[in-house]
């Protein structure tokens, strides 16, 4: 009698049947045809994750989904539209920054992390500060720092953050020194 394969020993005890190429793994099957297919999938896979990582696709969308859920228009296709065009001109420098917190909001943010009235936060405040509004802290090198110069800080830092965000993935000349020229024009 001849010898039963473990393909044909694992069916017989099981109800569902399995590949063979699972079990004998040195048989030529159709593994080369899978692998092939599932190293094209993969790398689109790849590809995708880093176009998407690349130009900041998913932060794009969160920033427009919060904007229009915070502004909760009556025709949200009509406020998306003109959200756009605002960050449109916004980065190429026409127009004002379509920030997440306007200046009120910052505000009574910081009069939150300063409920005596000091006029000023300490360098964790600011980092809790800015932790709690989702902005890229910047280290902080005096110990006390006004709160009138905080809010300039988080405004810039907004502003700073929505252009990257708008910029990213776009050809190095179109993504200029905006902050830069605009500010040493300041000093």
């Amino acid at each position: 009698m001849e010898e039963e394969s473990v393909y044909e020993k694992y069916n017989e005890f099981t109800s569902y049947p399995i590949c063979k190429c699972y079990l004998e793994p040195g048989t030529p099957s159709e593994h080369e045809l899978i692998s092939v297919r599932k190293e094209y999938m993969l790398s689109t896979v790849s590809r995708t994750e880093k176009y998407l990582r690349e130009r900041r696709i998913p932060e794009i969308i969160r920033f427009l989904l919060t904007k229009l859920i915070s502004h909760a228009p009556k025709k949200p296709v009509v406020f998306l539209e003109k959200l756009i065009d605002d960050c449109m001109l916004f980065r190429s420098g026409h127009g004002s920054a379509p920030v997440l917190y306007e200046a009120r909001h910052l505000e009574a943010v910081i009069k939150s992390f300063d409920p005596c009235n000091r006029g000023w936060l300490s360098a964790g405040q600011i980092r809790r500060l800015y932790t709690t509004l989702g902005l890229q802290f910047s280290e902080v090198l005096e110990e006390r720092t006004s709160c009138d110069e905080v809010l300039d800080k988080l405004k810039i830092c907004q502003e700073e953050e929505i252009y990257d965000l708008l910029s990213a993935g776009a050809a190095p000349d179109i993504s200029s020194d905006y902050f830069k020229s605009d500010q040493s024009s300041n000093i």
